[in-house]
């Protein structure tokens, strides 16, 4: 990997936007603060803006905080794009950067290689690998607040060590993290084990949805969105279940629904025997790696299941 033409963008400008995909993550927020760390580091001027606001979970991480959902009105010289397929997943009017430069950074496989710099590396775990690669390759000392950063990227992107893109070269990556000052039971504990009461009420009732379709093959949860105003819970409360449905013994893909009367949001996860990423594909709008996807169709949830499975069943052949 050369990053060359990365170093040298940055160099040529002084003003960046730093924006990642609708629904922040763990891989997205880590992924922001770092590069935000980095750029302000060089002297250059940096926002971090973002259609939603930063999931409670991860405010722990020092920087959060500085993440607006208010954007901007001063011009900036470059547009930064982390973590996120393509300008439409943003969620915000991207016109004002039309024709000038942007940087793309992502690991999702369909991503559309929208920027005048684009480093897409579908083999990584997260976006946070790539841009810890970069730091370590390019010999930039970073302090232990972004290692914690970057750790929670991969961390999160993984399932928690739990997916397929779980590398020995993952783990030695996460292994170099600790030895900057990413502290492994800490992160593990804000990020999964810090509920609400709220949050734990949300996935109680989720739990109570869990059905099975073709002989246990595949598993679903569902969600309405009207349960959140019901409960006092936040939407990321839920981040994160949709794993659940693939822990049954037999199951090869997982859904869950989050939905209103007239939209219905499936994220969907694999075992390794299903490419969900497919699948997701087959829905104007929808993507994804092979093993966790997404994608929204814009009917009530009996009709957009059922497409749904209709989708899957053909999967299971």
């Amino acid at each position: 990997m050369t990053w060359n033409s990365l170093r040298s963008l940055i160099d040529r400008n002084d003003s960046f936007l730093i924006s990642s995909h609708q629904s922040l993550d763990g891989d997205c927020v880590g992924s922001q603060l770092s590069f935000y760390w980095y750029l302000t580091s060089l002297g250059k001027r940096a926002v971090m803006y973002n259609h939603d606001p930063v999931p409670p979970k991860f405010m722990f991480l020092p920087g959060a905080g500085a993440m607006v959902t208010t954007l901007p009105g001063e011009p900036f010289d470059v547009l930064v794009v982390l973590d996120c397929s393509n300008l439409t997943r943003l969620g915000w009017d991207t016109g004002k950067f039309a024709g000038g430069p942007i940087i793309n950074i992502d690991h999702h496989r369909d991503n559309a290689s929208f920027g005048t710099v684009n480093i897409v590396e579908v083999g990584a775990a997260a976006t946070g690998e790539i841009i810890t690669r970069f730091f370590d390759e390019q010999g930039i000392a970073y302090p232990p607040e972004i290692a914690e950063a970057l750790y929670t990227a991969v961390l999160t992107d993984t399932g928690g060590f739990r997916f397929p893109n779980t590398t020995s070269g993952i783990l030695h990556l996460c292994g170099t993290l600790a030895e900057k000052g990413a502290v492994p039971p800490k992160i593990y504990d804000k990020v999964y084990a810090s509920n609400s009461p709220a949050g734990l009420l949300l996935q109680s009732r989720i739990w109570s949805s869990l059905k099975f379709y073709f002989n246990g093959r595949v598993c679903s949860l569902e969600m309405p969105m009207s349960v959140l105003d019901e409960l006092g819970a936040l939407y990321s409360d839920s981040e994160g279940m949709v794993d659940i449905t693939t822990t049954a013994a037999g199951v090869q893909v997982g859904i869950m629904t989050k939905y209103t009367d007239t939209e219905t949001h499936f994220s969907l996860r694999s075992r390794g025997m299903v490419d969900v990423g497919r699948i997701a594909q087959k829905i104007p709008g929808g993507g994804g790696h092979s093993s966790a996807a997404g994608c929204t169709l814009q009917l009530p949830l009996d009709r957009a299941l059922a497409a749904m499975l209709a989708i899957v069943e053909q999967e299971l052949r």
